[in-house]
């Protein structure tokens, strides 16, 4: 589950979710087909904010892309 204050703006899917919370897949798909900003950063915690994503991707061999900050 996550907490109020971890709502940014623009979160159209996880705001109506804070008393269930919701799923790694729910969020992927509020993040992807709604822009919802708090499902994308709660995404990003799991994998360790934009430097872990940051660093998956150059681990997977590309050393171009980079996330330099939180929605």
């Amino acid at each position: 589950h996550y907490r109020q204050q971890d709502l940014v703006d623009y979160s159209p899917v996880s705001e109506k979710h804070l008393a269930d919370g919701m799923t790694v897949g729910e969020l992927c798909a509020a993040a992807i087909t709604m822009s919802d900003n708090s499902a994308a950063n709660l995404l990003l915690a799991t994998v360790g904010g934009p430097a872990g994503l940051t660093a998956f991707l150059r681990q997977i061999g590309d050393n171009v892309t980079r996330l330099d900050r939180w929605e």
